[in-house]
């Protein structure tokens, strides 16, 4: 399918890290609405907040949303960790009532597909993952009346990220210096992919909406290369030359922690997309980002 400013896409959480670069490699193809709290500190769009149409999901009537611009294509990406001591009612309501009246509201009006923004964590690990996996229950219940593609990122990093990501975190740790960092043994792996890749691969399904036959469809956003937390530690503290100490084995692990990812992107690279960056350059970038702030 290609874009056109015939067809308008709705956004929650357009100011975030990732919607708000989902928004920017959009925004002259289509007419694009954002669903967003605080429409008047939309940080990240700056620089295009004339072109978009800024809705205040606080204050807002969904119908009348879908009744004043014809919707084609929903993308849920506003998420909440929990990582900043939100309750449990704020990562519901952001999680899944939210997204869960967007469909109702969109199958009504004949909104033509849902991208979900999911992940790959096991569903006991947080609320957050929680929620998305309940969440992707209900969207598989409603795929008989609206085409839903749910897309399972792996850990997205980069230039710009949210600061208590964890290798934006480890970043700042370490290039000032602390002198002991505590983490598990870090035997976990994890697949890091970068952001701009992340935003191709929402492109890469947008653009091929029309080849994509199931009703339901999951697909893994991965760069397909793993790595242990401790070598990326190790990788983050040698690119930083850092002087602290990292105190391997002094945290446990979570609960049902994820410690070998099934990773496979093949159903993405069959649609033509291709992970670009390697880690040690999305690693080098985020760290000359991290330095200048």
């Amino acid at each position: 399918m290609t874009g056109n400013k015939k067809n308008t896409i709705l956004i929650t959480g357009g100011n975030g890290f990732l919607g708000s670069n989902i928004v920017k490699a959009l925004i002259d193809q289509y007419t694009i609405i954002i669903l967003e709290k605080n429409i008047d500190a939309v940080s990240r769009l700056q620089e295009i907040k004339d072109k978009l149409i800024l809705i205040d999901v606080d204050d807002v009537n969904l119908d009348q949303i879908f009744i004043d611009y014809q919707i084609d294509i929903i993308i849920h990406t506003a998420t909440i960790y929990g990582r900043n001591q939100e309750s449990i009612d704020q990562i519901l309501t952001t999680n899944l009532a939210l997204p869960l009246k967007l469909i109702t509201v969109g199958i009504q009006h004949q909104a033509r597909v849902f991208i979900n923004t999911d992940t790959v964590l096991d569903k006991f690990v947080s609320p957050y993952a929680l929620t998305k996996s309940h969440l992707r229950d209900w969207l598989t219940l409603y795929s008989n009346k609206i085409k839903v593609v749910n897309l399972q990122l792996e850990h997205f990093y980069g230039p710009g990220g949210s600061m208590d990501n964890f290798i934006s975190l480890m970043i700042t740790k370490m290039l000032n210096n602390e002198s002991e960092i505590a983490l598990t043994e870090g035997k976990q792996l994890r697949d890091f992919v970068y952001f701009k890749d992340v935003v191709s691969a929402y492109l890469t399904i947008i653009d091929n909406l029309d080849d994509i036959s199931e009703q339901f469809s999951n697909y893994q956003i991965a760069s397909g290369e793993v790595i242990s937390i401790r070598d990326l530690v190790e990788c983050i503290k040698r690119i930083t030359n850092s002087s602290s100490e990292l105190k391997f084995g002094e945290l446990p692990y979570r609960p049902n922690e994820l410690m070998h990812p099934e990773t496979d992107n093949s159903k993405l690279v069959n649609l033509g997309w291709h992970a670009k960056v390697d880690l040690d350059s999305g690693l080098l970038e985020t760290i000359e980002y991290i330095k200048k702030k």
